[in-house]
């Protein structure tokens, strides 16, 4: 069942059990307010003058019953309409003298007791009432045929006020639903063309406050966000293919030089042996940058709180390891920060070897910490001003550092990193010669 069928079945069943509700509240109202206008036109009957009868023993009792009961036969108003009221007066069988007196609202000298009741009659609905008083019974009745009557007129006619409203209702709803669903469709219409197509630069368009326009602008930010991720993806695949097809091109003649025995004398197969090394090692560590892209800016691990100083300090001491050639400067003030710490330790150590291997010999590589703020200044060179913009950028390399190893993703990593964990990076020039790069991250208190 289409969500458009669905939803004309359920405004059309909302609107029955509306109408039919109300049709059966309409009819027994109606017949209760037609029983309670019988009913008063049964009271009024005892408004008739008053008849004084006083009888010495049943003879005289029967005389005065008789005289009641044909006597006071007749027609009473009730509205625009005269139905026959009866009367009949029942007495218990002692022979005692009885005095009756039908008075309004009264029989003999106390209040009787009165009761309605629904009989049937000679086959004939009838509604009676009963006064009752020192065990005498008066008994005045009407016959219901033309509340019967009216009734069924009624019935009926709710009946096609029923069966119309409902088809009206199902007509209606399936035009306001063909109206209300219409966004959904074209939505829906939408995703499924971008499925077969796999073409991501489409959007739904649709714009609005109701809850199917809000649904339409998030898909097209979903859909903005995914075809960015495949351009990068894209991009990266070309820029590695382009960074890794030098270094196996040389692997590569390398290795088949050193398989042929005598193309190359014993000096020159170590030298050799020795670049293909190097050449592995670079592979090696393209590789891992290119890893650490494909991860992305998502957390691997849950978060946690840590000391940044003490990253910093284990970046460092790793650095200066590895680079005995300069020196190391470091104030590194206590900083509390949230966040995964192996990879803020990976973007530091990236941020030290960029200093290092722009620092000449000799120099020194100062490296601060506080309030969540890295900060890692060099002596070299500095960054050209056009390059400032582009130094993030994955596989850009300068002018000046084509000629130096690396495949330019050190930084680019950094920025990851740092957008990963909600922060900042940035490359200025030092006033006295030099780049300073700042990595900030949120300080947790």
């Amino acid at each position: 069942m289409s969500f458009r069928l669905r939803l004309t079945v359920l405004a059309s069943l909302a609107v029955a059990i509306a109408i039919v509700g109300t049709s059966f509240v309409v009819y027994y109202t109606d017949r209760h307010e037609l029983i309670g206008q019988i009913d008063s036109d049964l009271r009024e009957s005892q408004t008739l003058p008053p008849l004084n009868t006083v009888v010495g023993g049943p003879p005289s009792r029967a005389k005065a019953l008789l005289q009641l009961s044909s006597g006071r036969r007749g027609k009473i108003a009730s509205g625009p309409r005269k139905l026959p009221i009866h009367f009949r007066l029942f007495l218990p069988s002692s022979s005692a003298a009885v005095q009756v007196q039908v008075a309004p609202n009264k029989i003999g000298p106390d209040i009787p007791k009165t009761q309605f009741s629904t009989e049937t009659i000679k086959n004939v609905p009838t509604r009676v009432l009963k006064l009752s008083l020192r065990g005498e019974t008066v008994t005045i009745s009407r016959p219901l045929l033309e509340v019967d009557r009216n009734l069924s007129h009624l019935r009926w006619l709710l009946v096609f006020i029923c069966l119309g409203g409902i088809g009206a209702a199902a007509l209606l709803g399936a035009l306001v639903s063909g109206r209300a669903v219409a966004p959904l469709r074209r939505l829906t219409e939408t995703t499924e063309r971008i499925v077969e197509t796999g073409d991501l630069s489409e959007r739904t368009g649709q714009r609005g406050r109701d809850e199917i326009s809000r649904l339409s602008a998030r898909l097209d930010e979903l859909l903005s966000s995914l075809e960015a991720s495949l351009r990068t993806q894209r991009q990266l695949v070309a820029d590695a293919s382009h960074e890794l097809r030098t270094p196996i091109a040389t692997l590569r003649a390398n290795v088949e030089l050193l398989a042929d025995p005598g193309a190359l004398d014993a000096d020159d197969r170590v030298e050799l042996a020795a670049d293909v090394r190097d050449e592995l090692e670079s592979m090696t560590s393209l590789v891992g940058e290119l890893v650490e892209l494909a991860r992305g800016e998502e957390l691997d691990v849950s978060p946690s709180r840590f000391r940044l100083d003490e990253v910093v300090r284990a970046a460092v001491d790793r650095a200066a390891r590895r680079a005995p050639g300069v020196s190391f400067r470091t104030r590194l003030e206590p900083s509390l920060v949230t966040g995964v710490p192996e990879r803020v330790e990976r973007a530091v150590a990236n941020l030290v070897d960029n200093a290092r291997k722009w620092s000449p010999l000799g120099e020194t590589i100062d490296v601060s910490v506080h309030n969540g703020l890295v900060e890692v200044r060099d002596r070299g060179p500095g960054i050209a001003t056009e390059d400032l913009p582009l130094v993030f950028n994955r596989f850009y390399r300068s002018a000046k550092a084509r000629g130096m190893p690396g495949a330019g993703l050190g930084l680019a990593i950094v920025k990851q990193i740092a957008d990963a964990h909600d922060g900042s990076i940035t490359a200025d020039q030092a006033p006295d010669g030099g780049a300073i790069l700042r990595l900030q991250l949120s300080p947790t208190r």
